[in-house]
């Protein structure tokens, strides 16, 4: 026997359309969070008010082969504002004439629609009596199945649309969903869903609230799909509105794989892949926070806290996070330029990156500290940040970092918003040891002692070569208490009589010098030394001229005077000053005299 519940034809919702864009990481919060809300909190609403009679009715328990039919829209629950579009209910009842047999009911083609963004605007007040649920429903088969007065609801076939307060739309399709009530009174729900090709599956306990908290129910869940898995153990508190609080467990096999589920741009490189979560947490509204959490990401496992705030037309994401080891080399390696996964020639990459994309999609402010950091071949020592990123613009504060010798503390501006990409870098370095950083560029150590290095730079571009091509600002060195060339003076005159190339010859001994001060404009990745001073006992030393940070050449040249009063700087045109060219690759330079044969042949074109 069939019988319509309502006759009227038609159907608003199906003409819905179901391509409707999301806002990005919202969706992924919204999508793990359907499952617990259609399947385990929606019947919570109305498991109060379920009655020990089983429904009567001749129709209802006469075969399995009766059927219903809904055409019109039924509201299950005000909080949140769960709808019954259309379903086709097959109503088995008992399974013998016992009153103690199980009862089933099957739902097959349900169409749901679930407004996250509150009670619909047609709702009952909470104070009418009815307790968000309309008294008189389209039929007491209806309210049967909002009561939960059958041992066991079954949904085939089923669509969720999860409507947020903007209007956006998301569709969970195929769900499948078993609801059993067990022998405690508890509520098992099993089920799966299908979400922007991707299969979800769920396994969720419901339990019976005390008599002190009638409307905090004990819940736990667990969900899957190939690129996560995850658990929760606590409560789902109806008080208000609806927040999940309890422990739980995440654990994802790629970020940028979840991103790219949720359309995110974020292409086959390394870094955010393997990442997993656990403490407690608390949702509610459009917050996800965890406290107390342990965090795993590319394997440097931290703790800390981390919100996730998707109430704004961004998500945000706050952290507060500390690292016993941090390791960025994963991170720096992934910050090159990439098309469908491979690096793009030089000449391209006016319009793809994937240096910081999600600064373009995701707001964050973010504070994290480590007791070593590791980049490359690098170890640091402790050293702590503070993040923010705001419309595609990146602020980093590197509060101190200590190096090998010495500490950084730096400002760092990266904005992703417009063509291409812009930087801004502030740095200063106290107490560096001058020594490796002169081995690296020159291949010696021609310069030692304690320094102090400051940076005002910007530049633009997508690779590393390109930021150093445009890097444009200042540059300064400073050594107040002095420190030693690997350069014998007697061996510079001698060799520049003749002309010699390379520092070998030249690093036949040291030589101690005074006050050091150097100073140089950088111009689209050219260094010109505007003024490098000191002193070696009575004798004045300047060096001036063009030193490429790209191509590794220099063009300079060296002046030495003796006996130049100590306030008065040694310049190119004063008389009785001894001046050399030097010339070539920064570590194998040729060194003439500048008024000799040879120095007017190196300085042929």
């Amino acid at each position: 026997m069939t019988r319509m519940i309502d006759p009227k034809a038609g159907d608003p919702l199906l003409d819905m359309k179901r391509n409707i864009r999301l806002p990005r990481l919202r969706k992924l919060a919204l999508g793990l969070a359907a499952c617990a809300l259609f399947a385990v909190l929606a019947p919570m609403y109305f498991a109060d008010r379920r009655r020990d009679d089983t429904f009567s009715g001749s129709s209802v328990i006469a075969s399995p082969r009766d059927l219903h039919v809904l055409t019109v829209p039924v509201r299950l629950a005000i909080n949140p504002d769960l709808m019954l579009t259309r379903a086709v209910i097959y109503d088995y009842g008992p399974s013998a004439p016992s009153g103690g047999a199980a009862s089933q009911v099957v739902l097959d083609g349900p169409v749901f629609t679930l407004s996250a963004g509150g009670p619909h605007p047609m709702a009952p007040a909470a104070n009418d009596g009815t307790d968000g649920v309309e008294r008189e429903l389209a039929s007491p088969l209806i309210q049967q199945i909002g009561a939960l007065g059958f041992d066991l609801i079954v949904v085939r076939r089923g669509t969720l649309n999860v409507t947020m307060a903007d209007g956006d739309v998301e569709t969970l399709t195929d769900l499948q969903a078993e609801v059993k009530k067990t022998r405690r009174g508890q509520f098992a729900i099993l089920g799966s869903f299908t979400m922007r090709g991707q299969r979800l599956a769920f396994d969720a306990t419901v339990g019976q609230p005390d008599d002190k908290n009638p409307r905090r129910w004990p819940l736990q869940m667990s969900f899957n799909t190939n690129l996560l898995q995850g658990s929760f153990d606590g409560h789902a508190d109806l008080s208000e509105d609806l927040q999940l609080l309890g422990q739980t467990q995440l654990s994802i096999s790629s970020l940028r794989r979840v991103g790219r589920w949720f359309d995110l741009p974020l292409y086959l490189t390394d870094g955010f892949n393997a990442t997993s979560i656990k403490g407690d947490l608390t949702w509610a509204r459009r917050s996800l926070a965890f406290e107390k959490a342990q965090i795993a990401v590319d394997g440097n496992e931290g703790n800390g806290s981390v919100v996730l705030n998707l109430g704004g037309d961004r998500p945000l994401v706050e952290a507060t996070l500390d690292f016993p080891t941090l390791n960025l080399t994963t991170y720096l390696d992934a910050a090159r330029t990439q098309f469908f996964g491979f690096e793009l020639a030089m000449g391209w990459g006016t319009s793809f990156d994937v240096s910081l994309p999600l600064i373009r999609y995701l707001d964050a402010d973010m504070r994290i500290s480590a007791r070593r950091v590791i980049v490359r071949d690098l170890t640091f020592g402790q050293g702590g940040a503070t993040i923010t990123t705001q419309g595609g613009k990146l602020h980093a504060d590197i509060a101190e970092l200590e190096l090998p010798t010495g500490s950084l503390t730096a400002q760092l501006t990266a904005i992703m918003s417009e063509a291409a990409p812009r930087y801004a870098l502030r740095a200063k370095v106290e107490d560096m040891d001058t020594g490796p950083a002169s081995a690296s560029l020159l291949g010696t150590p021609a310069l030692s002692g304690r320094a102090a290095l400051s940076l005002d730079l910007t530049s633009t571009g997508y690779t590393l070569n390109d930021i150093a091509k445009r890097l444009s600002g200042n540059a300064s060195l400073s050594m107040p208490e002095g420190g030693r060339l690997a350069l014998d003076l007697r061996a510079v005159r001698e060799a520049a009589k003749g002309g010699m190339h390379g520092w070998a010859g030249l690093a036949k001994s040291y030589t101690n010098v005074q006050h050091l001060e150097a100073r140089a404009l950088i111009i689209d990745g050219v260094a010109f030394a505007e003024e490098a001073q000191a002193r070696a006992g009575d004798v004045a030393l300047a060096l001036a001229g063009r030193f490429g940070l790209v191509d590794g050449h220099m063009d300079a040249r060296l002046i030495m005077k003796s006996n130049l009063p100590p306030d008065q700087p040694l310049k190119l045109t004063d008389a009785g000053a001894e001046t050399m060219s030097v010339r070539g690759p920064w570590p194998d330079p040729a060194l003439f005299r500048e008024d000799s044969d040879q120095g007017s042949a190196a300085r042929a074109p």
